[in-house]
């Protein structure tokens, strides 16, 4: 914690303590960097890094950068899981084919996926997995072993337990008003900086807005559920189906695409139409975190949700997974900043950069990525 004075100075000073801010702390204090503070303007990280689904994703990511960036955010996530003492709920993925027009994306997919630990599993090698699978219509899927399931709002906070007690300051409940070239102010003091990285996730209308604008980032907004099976059960990792071919990035230069594209459109316009592609993972306590839509707007977003995004959600959950009856026990709306480009790192000057994840995918990469910011900005 900051002692209250007006004279504070570090050599790192990081906006933000989400999963880039805290990345930057961790491969900073790796570097030797000693005096590191991080700064957020609310009681706890209650962005984007808590409202996803925990799930550090390798699987369909684009190629090099962002799947090399995936897993070494993995290997980070390993360690500081482990430091942290955070809970594990589950590992692997299993995409599910329900359309045969699958079975030959997920084949080329494969053939540039150098990965040893992703595999094609036949219908019935998948429906050996679980008892559900059997219940389901699918024609085989994808089977990864690399991907790992955390709870992102114990997960994140617990992070920031280990890095103060590691010897990280934080400044908890203040917002960073304005900055020079050598300190921020704050609405009660003034810190003097050497370095300043700005990892402000998805709100946009504050520092960097500028940068912001020039860049056409985007919010995005998404619908999230949490539901209780009557029956417990445990999954075997977490399930992903056809709808993900249609959003992530490692899927969609490839040839059999375009046959798979004109089913999805006939089958799925209402999914598609409210960026709709379901995840499915689970918590320690049983439950299920159900997602996603996508809603993008340059503004802020409206504070109403549309109960048919949900039940959209849900119908297709039911088909990839019946599990029979089970209760809601939560929603809510979960965020992040989208750009053109998967990455923002814009440098103000050689001392400092506003680094942004601006994709969907900063819990699997922002470890990796913030450490690559922090790499340039001590080289």
């Amino acid at each position: 914690m900051v002692k209250n004075n007006n004279n504070s100075q570090y050599e790192l000073v990081i906006v933000g303590a989400g999963v880039v801010g805290m990345g930057a702390a961790i491969a900073a204090q790796k570097q030797g960097v000693k005096k590191i503070l991080i700064v957020e303007r609310h009681q706890a990280c209650t962005g984007a890094s808590i409202r996803n689904f925990g799930f550090i994703t390798i699987t369909g990511l684009r190629q090099k950068i962002m799947q090399e960036r995936s897993l070494r955010s993995r290997e980070i996530w390993l360690d500081i899981i482990k430091k942290a003492k955070i809970t594990i709920n589950h590992r692997g993925l299993y995409l599910i084919a329900q359309h045969k027009e699958s079975i030959p994306v997920l084949e080329e997919y494969l053939k540039i996926d150098p990965r040893s630990t992703v595999r094609l599993l036949s219908k019935k090698e998948m429906e050996s997995h679980h008892p559900l699978f059997k219940k389901n219509k699918n024609f085989g899927g994808l089977h990864s072993t690399d991907e790992v399931r955390i709870e992102p709002r114990l997960a994140v906070p617990a992070v920031a337990k280990y890095l103060e007690s590691n010897g990280i300051d934080f400044l908890w409940k203040e917002e960073v008003l304005d900055f020079t070239h050598k300190e921020i102010v704050t609405q009660k003091r003034k810190i003097q900086f050497k370095k300043l990285i700005m990892a402000p996730g998805n709100h946009l209308k504050g520092l960097g807005r500028n940068v912001f604008e020039q860049r056409k980032i985007q919010s995005s907004k998404l619908h999230m559920l949490r539901v209780m099976p009557e029956k417990k059960f445990k999954l075997p990792g977490g399930i992903m189906a056809d709808l993900t071919l249609m959003r992530y990035p490692g899927y969609e230069n490839l040839p059999s695409k375009k046959k798979l594209d004109k089913v999805i459109q006939k089958t799925c316009r209402a999914e598609l139409d409210n960026g709709i592609h379901v995840i499915i993972v689970q918590g320690k306590d049983g439950s299920l975190i159900i997602g996603d839509s996508h809603q993008y707007t340059h503004d802020t977003h409206y504070p109403f949700e549309n109960e048919k995004i949900d039940t959209l959600i849900l119908n297709k959950f039911e088909q990839i997974l019946p599990i029979g009856q089970y209760n809601v026990l939560e929603r809510w709306i979960g965020e992040y900043p989208s750009g053109k480009k998967d990455y923002l790192d814009h440098w103000l000057d050689k001392n400092i950069c506003i680094a942004n994840v601006t994709t969907g995918i900063g819990m699997s990469t922002g470890f990796a990525f913030a450490e690559d910011v922090v790499q340039k900005l001590y080289q």
